[in-house]
């Protein structure tokens, strides 16, 4: 029923796309094989193609490491009242006041922002915290919909985490003490992150997506109808560059708002961008907002990041240069327990 569990495959589903990589093992140290891009279609279709990558016999299911995305999907810093943490109740009623969610239909995880350690093996109470979670009915959609796609999720992960830590321990490696921020442009808003190498300085939503840009296309390319703008958008046959500043415009608004505050509060300027989430034939938008915000996009030897985990690639498989879509698979691979053994070093 099961695929070998000699075997290790990873699965990243991002929008209309997922991303597969079949390794040596699901704990480092192994060796990535192949790395795979599926479209989202028919769950049939998908079972077949998983199944046949994975090496996975008949109707079986391929162990896995699934990263999913929720739309209600939390990662947001958090003030809290330390000496309350351990009352009953407390941390439930205060993230439903605060962040508006009712969290009695969430699964919530609180940890620290420097690290992600959890918090009971703090001895003293943190004044801010990291809620990360989800609503339990949308995993359990995942989850389902991971079981249709021939996959059984051995480990089941909101990619926004993976990723945070991820881009964390790139920092560290290089001992980059610069800003970085993170976008997750998602098709009807963008999850604003600003990480450094010790912790998650800022979080935010901002309502403004994929979607925001289509009616923007139809008008300044005097198109039929929406539905040809988003064809043509996602087409890769134009070259929307140029017209990247106009498409961007009130996410731009909001995002010089954010960086403004944050580097007149901690004298520290932003000047690295990672934006993930973004299809490969949508990656000029990166470079977009980069170039307009003054920034560089940000860069990291994936094969020596990975290799410092234990994880290498096969002859073959090229890490470095890959499309930023890309970022979040390569981030669920790691272990990232031994950030909270540099943040006390």
């Amino acid at each position: 029923m099961f695929g070998s569990k000699s075997k290790g495959l990873f699965f990243d589903l991002a929008g209309d796309t997922a991303l597969l990589a079949r390794t040596t093992g699901m704990t480092a140290p192994f060796t990535i094989e192949e790395l795979r891009e599926v479209p989202i279609g028919e769950p049939a279709e998908v079972a077949e193609a998983v199944r046949t990558f994975a090496g996975v016999r008949g109707n079986g299911y391929a162990s896995s490491c699934c990263g999913v995305y929720p739309n209600g999907r939390l990662a947001a810093r958090l003030a809290i009242e330390g000496r309350k943490l351990r009352d009953e109740g407390y941390l439930a009623q205060h993230v439903t006041e605060t962040l508006k969610i009712d969290a009695a239909t969430h699964v919530l995880v609180p940890v620290t922002i420097s690290d992600g350690s959890d918090l009971a093996s703090l001895k003293t109470p943190p004044k801010e915290i990291l809620m990360c979670g989800a609503p339990s009915a949308e995993l359990v959609a995942h989850q389902n919909r991971l079981l249709e796609y021939g996959l059984f999720p051995e480990r089941l992960e909101i990619g926004t985490i993976a990723t945070i830590g991820g881009l964390m321990g790139q920092l560290r490696m290089v001992d980059n003490k610069s800003p970085l921020l993170l976008l997750e442009i998602g098709t009807e808003s963008t999850s604003v992150f600003v990480l450094t190498r010790d912790g998650v300085d800022i979080t935010r939503s901002v309502a403004f997506g994929i979607s925001s840009m289509i009616p923007l296309v139809q008008k300044e390319l005097a198109l039929k109808d929406e539905e040809s703008a988003r064809k043509l958008f996602f087409s890769n046959s134009f070259d929307f560059t140029g017209m990247g500043p106009q498409l961007t415009k009130r996410l731009l608004r909001e995002l010089q708002a954010s960086i403004g505050f944050y580097e007149v509060q901690t004298g520290q300027s932003i000047n690295q961008l990672c934006c993930t989430l973004l299809p490969s034939k949508v990656g000029w938008l990166q470079r977009t907002l980069a170039d307009v915000l003054g920034m560089t996009v940000h860069a990291v030897d994936t094969a020596a990041w990975l290799k410092s985990m234990g994880i290498e690639a096969a002859a073959g498989v090229q890490l470095n240069d890959l499309p930023p879509v890309w970022t979040s698979l390569m981030c669920l691979m790691g272990d990232y327990k031994g950030l909270a053994n540099e943040a006390a070093a």
